[in-house]
């Protein structure tokens, strides 16, 4: 009995230790020496304070008194539309609010330079060459779906994407709760760090199965996990933590339910939009099942095929045979 018990022990503890290697191995792939990359310093120009401080009784003045400084968001001339398009903006009561909320939400920008630091120097680490360009806070008036826009000029962050619902303010303009409470502070750096994988990384256009729209999306969650190592798995998800314990504990039920169904290689609406659908839960597992389930799996086929290969981030974003992405990941689900 006791030769039992011991071979017991020993392939529990050798499982613990498989387990915890494979969780370790891409997490101390992620651990960069950022500190030392540029930039060791980082400016936010707070275009938004600037646009809101106009003095409206003679708006255009003003305007052009601010355009050599932010000509890269104004352009070189000010037509009339434009300028009282601006003018509007500034004196609508609800666009008042929104700016009211972000001088609350971030009343140092300091701070949010701080955090936008640590994701442009491992932006620099994995890619030395690239040029970071002046960065901007802005207020969008949400009416898009991007909170950070990056082009070769500039990047704009959007920092009244990250109110935390106060006053009611994403649910007045008809944001569903479950996109709402990804609005948080929290959030900023997450967001940022896709901004760059969708500047970086090229789309491919070709129709993906299941498994390949898996892998896609989590070498994109892999990408924004090592812009900001920090990041809480809820984050990087988009779940509440009930929503993520959800996903972490039936891992193997999802899966086993995706292969035993034939889901993976499907390539059809009804099993992507079950598996990669956003929404405030995914149907057939449940209340508590979070949607995006399919992007939850294709992380963890990523981080295992990083803990498992010797490949650097640049070349997990070239990779494009998704099957063998999967058999060298040696995946294994959570039981």
């Amino acid at each position: 009995m006791s030769g039992i018990i011991k071979i017991i022990g020993f392939f529990i503890i050798s499982t613990a230790l498989l387990s915890c290697s494979e969780s370790s191995g891409y997490k101390k792939r992620l651990s960069i020496p950022y500190k030392n990359m540029e930039p060791q310093t980082v400016e936010i120009i707070e275009y938004n304070k600037a646009l809101f401080a106009i003095d409206t009784a003679d708006f255009e003045a003003g305007l052009k008194a601010l355009a050599p400084r932010f000509k890269p968001l104004l352009g070189d001339t000010l037509n009339e539309d434009f300028v009282m398009y601006l003018k509007e903006f500034v004196t609508d009561t609800f666009i008042l609010k929104i700016n009211s909320l972000v001088n609350e939400t971030f009343p140092d920008i300091e701070a949010v330079a701080k955090d936008v630091k640590y994701v442009y120097q491992h932006v620099k680490y994995y890619y030395p060459e690239y040029t970071i360009p002046t960065t901007y806070s802005y207020v969008s008036g949400i009416y898009h779906d991007k909170p950070h826009l990056i082009n070769d000029d500039y990047i704009l962050l959007g920092l009244d994407f990250y109110l935390s619902n106060k006053d009611y303010v994403y649910d007045r303009i008809g944001f569903p709760r479950y996109m709402s409470r990804r609005c948080q502070p929290a959030y900023l750096t997450r967001d940022l760090a896709e901004a760059f994988y969708n500047s970086f990384i090229t789309k491919q256009i070709n129709q993906k199965n299941v498994l390949a729209e898996m892998v896609e999306h989590g070498k994109k969650l892999y990408f924004v996990e090592a812009m900001d190592p920090r990041l809480q798995d809820s984050v990087i998800m988009g779940y509440s933590s009930s929503q993520m314990q959800w996903a972490r504990d039936n891992e193997g039920e999802v899966w086993a339910s995706v292969v035993g169904n034939e889901m993976l290689y499907a390539n059809n609406y009804d099993s992507k939009r079950l598996l990669f659908g956003d929404g405030p839960f995914t149907a057939p597992f449940g209340d508590e099942a979070p949607a995006r389930l399919g992007e939850y799996l294709g992380l963890q086929i990523v981080r295992s095929f990083m803990s498992n290969n010797d490949v650097t981030l640049t070349e997990l974003m070239n990779v494009t045979d998704c099957q063998d992405v999967l058999q060298r990941s040696q995946y294994k689900p959570r039981k």
